[in-house]
C-alpha cells in the first residue's frame, strides 16, 4: 500500500529510530502551517512497511516531543492499521510559533526541513510581533460608555504629573482616541482590556497549606481590567507574605521577606506582556516556601530572561500599545529593564528565584523566607509570650510552621502532647484571636488569623 507523497503538513518515517528527525519535522510543519502529521512505518516514497510497537512506545514518543519541542505541545499519538500493518500516527496543532526542536528553529519547504538563518528567524519574530500588534488595534463592539471614566481621569492626571503625557481631559472619547485606544467611537482591544468596566480579565488566587498544593487555605477569583487586576494581585500578595521588624538607624522598619519592588515588577509584567485568549487567565499561587506568578504567553524565542537583563538581546514587546499606556503613568517604570531590577533586588536581599516557560505561559517563582513569625516580628512575639503558657506557645508555633491544623489528634502526636492539652491550647488561642476555625467541625481546620 502506498500513501502518496510527503508535503508541508505530512512527514513519513520508516521507524521510530528516526524519532529525533520526526520531532524536527513536526516543529518545521508547525512553523509553516500551524499543524502537522507524522507517520512511523512508512518509507519516504509512501510505501507502508509497518511499525512494531511495545508497551511504552507511544509514551516515549509523547515524552520526546514534550521535552524537545518548544513551546509546549500536547501531541495526539495513535496506532492505526493499514492492510494488517501497524502505523504510529502523530498529530500536532499549535499557534504559538515559532517552535524549536532541540534548541533550533526550522522551516518547512515542501517536504524538507531547513534550519532558519539568523535573518530568517529575526524576520519571523518581527512579523509575529506585528501580527500581535494588529490584535491590540483590532476594533471591538464597545464604546465610550464601557470605559471606567474615573479610572481614566486618574490615569491622565498621574501621567501629566509625571510629564509623560501633556493632555487636558475633555471627554472619554477624546482621551481614549488621543491615547490610541479608540477609533471612530469604538475601543480597540488594548483600550478595552486596559479601561473597560466590564471586567474582561480573570486572575486566580490560591494559598496552600503545603508546597504540594493540595489543601487550600484560600482560593478565590477576581475579574477586572488590567489596571484593576494589577492592583488586586499586588495587594493579595502583600497581605499574604511576611514582614520582619528591623532597626534602621533609630527607626523600626518592616522589611518584607521578598522585595516589594521585585514583586510588583513581575506582577505588572505578567499583565503587560500576557497573551490574551478566551479562557486564559493569570494566576497567583502562594505556598509556605514559594510565591509563583503565572501569565499566559511565553518568553519570546525561549530566551533566558538574564539575556534581556544583561542587554545581550533586546526586549520584544508582545503588547506594545498596552505597554506604552502603562509606561505613561509609570505602572511600567522603564522599558527593557524590568528583569534586571528584579534580579538585582533579589540578589541584594538573598532571595532565590526561578522562572520557566510552562505550556503556553510563563511562570516566575520567588522562594520565600519562612522564618517563624515569632522571630520576624518582635511586637507579636512580646504579645504572645505575655499571654501563653509553654504548651500553648508550642501549639501556636506548630500552626505557624504547618500553616493549619486539621485535627487535634495529629498535633498531639507531632508535639508529643495529650489530646486534652492540644484542645485546651487551641481553645485559648481562639479566645485570644490568634487562630480561627475555617469550615465545619468534621472537615475544617484551624489557621493563623
Amino acid at each position: 500500500m502506498n500513501l502518496g507523497k510527503e508535503g508541508e503538513k505530512l512527514e513519513f518515517k520508516k521507524t521510530i529510530s528516526e524519532l529525533k528527525e520526526g520531532v524536527i519535522s513536526l516543529a518545521s510543519m508547525l512553523n509553516k502551517s500551524g499543524e502537522g502529521t507524522l507517520l512511523f512505518g512508512v518509507k519516504n516514497n509512501g510505501d507502508v512497511v509497518g511499525q512494531q510497537t511495545g508497551e511504552h512506545t507511544t509514551t516515549n514518543i509523547v515524552n520526546e516531543i514534550k521535552n524537545h519541542l518548544k513551546p509546549f505541545i500536547n501531541p495526539k499519538v495513535t496506532v492505526e492499521k493499514y492492510d494488517d500493518l501497524s502505523l504510529i500516527k502523530v498529530e500536532v496543532i499549535g499557534m504559538d510559533s515559532p517552535y524549536s526542536a532541540y534548541g533550533r528553529y526550522y522551516k518547512r519547504c515542501d517536504d524538507q526541513d531547513l534550519e532558519m538563518t539568523q535573518n530568517e528567524l529575526e524576520y519571523f519574530f518581527n512579523n509575529k510581533n506585528i501580527s500581535y500588534t494588529k490584535w491590540e488595534k483590532t476594533i471591538t463592539q464597545f464604546g465610550a460608555d464601557d470605559v471606567d471614566e474615573d479610572l481614566l481621569i486618574k490615569y491622565i492626571d498621574k501621567a501629566n504629573e509625571l510629564n509623560r503625557l501633556n493632555y487636558r481631559y475633555k471627554s472619554v472619547e477624546d482621551a481614549m482616541t488621543r491615547l490610541g485606544l479608540m477609533e471612530n467611537g469604538k475601543l480597540n482591544n488594548a483600550g478595552y482590556y486596559l479601561f473597560s468596566r466590564s471586567k474582561p480579565l480573570l486572575v486566580k488566587f490560591a494559598r496552600y497549606a503545603t508546597d504540594e498544593r493540595i489543601t487550600f487555605i484560600d482560593n478565590r477569583h477576581y475579574q477586572g481590567n488590567i489596571f484593576e487586576c494589577i492592583e488586586e494581585a499586588y495587594n493579595y500578595i502583600l497581605a499574604s507574605i511576611n514582614f520582619n521588624a528591623i532597626i534602621v538607624g533609630i527607626e523600626r522598619v518592616e522589611k518584607p521577606e521578598i522585595p516589594l519592588e521585585a514583586i510588583r515588577e513581575i506582577v505588572v509584567n505578567s499583565f503587560a506582556h500576557m497573551r490574551v485568549n478566551d479562557g486564559d487567565y493569570n494566576e497567583i499561587t502562594i505556598s509556605p516556601h514559594y510565591l509563583r506568578i503565572y501569565n499566559p504567553g511565553t518568553i519570546a524565542l525561549n530566551k533566558d530572561p538574564k539575556e534581556f537583563a544583561k542587554g545581550i538581546i533586546g526586549s520584544k514587546l508582545r503588547n506594545p500599545l498596552i505597554a506604552l499606556t502603562l509606561y505613561k503613568n509609570k505602572t511600567i517604570e522603564a522599558f527593557g529593564t524590568g528583569f534586571k531590577r528584579v534580579f538585582d533586588l533579589c540578589n541584594l536581599n538573598d532571595v532565590k528565584y526561578s522562572y520557566t516557560n510552562e505550556g503556553l505561559g510563563f511562570a516566575f517563582t520567588f522562594e520565600r523566607n519562612i522564618t517563624s513569625l515569632l522571630h520576624q516580628n518582635d511586637r507579636t512575639n512580646d504579645r504572645i509570650k505575655e499571654k501563653l503558657t509553654g504548651s500553648e506557645l508550642q501549639i501556636y508555633e506548630h500552626i505557624l510552621e504547618k500553616k493549619i491544623i486539621n485535627k487535634a489528634e495529629d498535633a498531639a502526636k507531632e508535639l508529643n502532647k495529650s489530646i486534652i492539652t492540644i484542645q485546651r491550647g487551641i481553645k485559648k488561642l481562639v479566645e485570644l484571636g490568634l487562630i480561627e476555625r475555617i469550615g465545619s467541625n468534621k472537615t475544617g481546620y484551624w489557621k493563623i488569623k
